[in-house]
């Protein structure tokens, strides 16, 4: 019995549906930029989850864990496990929620704080890296694009 894998019939057809699949383009454009963001982190001492929860935060301080982990996309676990390396690296900071006595709140110190220009700088030049074959028109018109099809999800909102 012929395996379909080795069927180039099929082979073709996997072939033709990847290389004209949005989907395929977008991850691979996201392992590469994750991969370039990753790298740049390195100096600074900081995984990407630590880099997106303290863009979350510098974009609204005082969130819980559990608005940090909807908005980062991250499970209980890792937001936890990723807020208790920020805080041993002086950068957050926990407080007990006002009206939650399980909750509390995640606030940046000014040692977090300060990494803002930084983080900026680098999320700037990454973009910059892979947009570049992109005029303005066209990198306005893929961030659209990109925000429409994301809405229904609300993170970049």
């Amino acid at each position: 019995m012929k395996r379909a894998i080795d069927n180039p019939q099929i082979n073709e057809e996997t072939k033709s549906v990847r290389i004209n699949s949005s989907g395929w383009y977008i991850k691979v454009l996201g392992t590469l930029m994750d991969k370039e963001l990753q790298e740049r982190l390195v100096p600074l001492g900081l995984s990407l989850n630590q880099f997106t929860i303290i863009m979350t935060l510098l974009e609204r301080d005082g969130q819980t864990q559990v608005d940090i982990g909807r908005k980062t996309m991250l499970p209980a676990y890792a937001t936890t496990r990723n807020i208790d390396k920020l805080e041993s690296l002086g950068y957050v900071q926990r407080k007990r929620h006002e009206s939650s006595r399980r909750s509390y709140r995640i606030l940046l110190t000014d040692s977090g704080k300060n990494l803002a220009p930084t983080l900026y700088q680098t999320t700037k030049s990454v973009n910059s890296l892979f947009l570049s074959h992109l005029d303005e028109n066209q990198k306005g018109e893929f961030l659209r694009i990109l925000k429409m099809l994301t809405s229904k999800h609300k993170l970049h909102t």
